[in-house]
C-alpha cells in the first residue's frame, strides 16, 4: 500500500493551489475581455460589497486575534485537582 509522505501531501497541495490559480487568473482575463471598454467588469453591487468586505477584514482580523489569545478552559482534570 502506498503511502503518502508529508512533503508529498505538501506538493499536491502546491500544485493544486497553482492550479487553481492559474484557473481564476484564465476566468478574469475572459471576463474583463467579454466586459465593454465603457462598462465596469463588475455589476455596481458586487463592488460595494467587496469594499465593505475589504474594510472589514482588519478589524475582524484584530477581534479573532484578542479571542484566540483567550484560554479556553481546559475540559481534563487538573494535576493539582486528581485525587492522591
Amino acid at each position: 500500500m502506498f503511502q503518502q509522505t508529508p512533503d508529498h501531501r505538501l506538493w499536491l497541495a502546491k500544485q493544486r493551489q497553482a492550479e487553481l490559480i492559474h484557473e481564476a487568473d484564465q476566468f478574469h482575463l475572459a471576463r474583463l475581455a467579454r466586459a465593454h471598454g465603457d462598462e465596469p467588469a463588475d455589476h455596481p453591487w458586487i463592488l460595494l460589497f467587496r469594499t465593505i468586505r475589504e474594510g472589514l477584514r482588519r478589524p475582524f482580523a484584530s477581534a479573532q486575534r484578542a479571542l484566540s489569545t483567550i484560554e479556553a478552559p481546559c475540559s481534563d482534570p487538573c494535576p493539582d485537582s486528581a485525587p492522591s
